[in-house]
């Protein structure tokens, strides 16, 4: 860290363990963690091997590549892509034992056929789209996974279907999905084909839908300590995972009328001490922060002055003893009695607190610690 740019996250791995058992207090369900987009910017390795010291045997990516990355570090764990899934990717599929979802029947037959070449079974998930509008069979699921359960080297090891809105107060819709998907699941056992895994619960479920948990539930959010939304999974007791840190490059005092940063947008209304912190928009401190985010100062806030920069970004510190080039600010995390956190960051910005996570960059460090 000495000769490094002082930027940096600290991922606590045992608050991420302690997640995981929380979890566990919800459900008796196998739980499959999500990981994919780099474990939520938390590092997808370093959190694969911690939950998998915690008990985990499964994970859920998004992407083939999220896949290959975690079997090559921990090739007898069980990986499975839940999202896009070219046809053309079933080599590599079958032959690294991929378990992937399948929303076409033509990803099916592909991996059908190369599980013959290859002489081994492919297993996948069968995606139902029972009202997220995004990827999964719709009205022609029966039929389609049917023809799906007649191809040879084929072993169809779970069905899922995926919440538009568990993460609200009101779960009519919810409900309505999971009356469609259950008795999708129902008439395919009437027909006598046997899908062992059902599964729709991610995070938001997983706290106020038990009868969603079905056989395996899948874990996103709340496993880096965030609250699934505004409304749910805010008072549970989940520990955020991650903190965002960086030092004060430089400071300097302007006079009043004087500006700070491009387009000039602040000026000073009074003689004003600016600390100048090494991070910026390239890191993943959006651009739309500028004038209105606050950091931790010696367990007090301050506020983001001027437009974020690539690389820079100036807070006004005038009312904040002791801030000197070398202090450490908190741009996510805990000062003294003050707080930000990513759920408070992504208000101001009128998003989500996965955003925030997400968009950290991988030029920001990060520092695995166990506390």
């Amino acid at each position: 860290m000495d000769k490094a740019r002082p930027v940096w996250a600290e991922v606590d791995l045992n608050a991420l363990k302690r997640n995981y058992e929380r979890i566990k207090a919800y459900t008796t369900s196998e739980i499959m963690p999500i990981v994919k987009a780099n474990a939520y910017g938390h590092g997808a390795i370093p959190t694969v091997k911690a939950l998998y010291e915690a008990g985990a045997r499964r994970f859920g990516v998004a992407m083939l590549e999220e896949a290959l990355e975690i079997k090559q570090a921990f090739p007898s764990v069980k990986v499975m892509t839940i999202g896009f899934m070219p046809a053309d990717f079933a080599q590599t599929i079958v032959r690294e034992d991929i378990i992937t979802g399948v929303y076409q029947f033509s990803q099916a037959e592909a991996l059908s056929k190369e599980a013959l070449a290859q002489g081994k079974k492919a297993t996948i998930h069968i995606k139902v789209d029972t009202g997220m509008g995004r990827i999964g069979f719709r009205e022609d699921a029966l039929q389609q996974i049917q023809r799906i359960a007649e191809l040879p080297n084929i072993y169809i090891e779970g069905i899922y279907t995926h919440f538009a809105a568990s993460d609200q107060v009101d779960l009519t819709f919810a409900r309505e999905q999971l009356k469609k998907f259950l008795t999708l699941c129902d008439r395919l056992k009437a027909l006598g084909i046997k899908i062992p895994i059902r599964h729709a619960a991610s995070s938001a479920a997983i706290i106020q839908f038990p009868e969603a948990h079905l056989d395996m539930v899948r874990p996103g959010i709340i496993l880096y300590g965030l609250p699934p939304s505004l409304q749910v999974g805010r008072n549970v007791g989940f520990e955020p995972v991650m903190t965002w840190k960086a030092r004060i490059a430089h400071i300097k005092t302007i006079s009043a009328g004087e500006t700070v940063s491009y387009g000039c947008t602040f000026r000073a209304a009074y003689p004003t001490r600016v600390a100048t912190v090494p991070v910026g928009y390239a890191d993943g401190l959006q651009r739309a922060l500028s004038n209105r985010g606050e950091m931790l100062v010696k367990g007090r806030r301050a506020t983001i002055i001027g437009r974020v920069c690539m690389d820079q970004t100036m807070l006004d510190v005038t009312k904040i003893p002791g801030a000197e080039v070398g202090s450490i600010v908190t741009l996510l995390g805990t000062d003294g009695y003050e707080r930000i956190d990513a759920t408070e960051m992504a208000e101001w910005l009128e998003t989500i607190n996965y955003e925030i996570v997400c968009d950290i960059s991988q030029r920001v460090p990060r520092i695995y610690t166990e506390k």
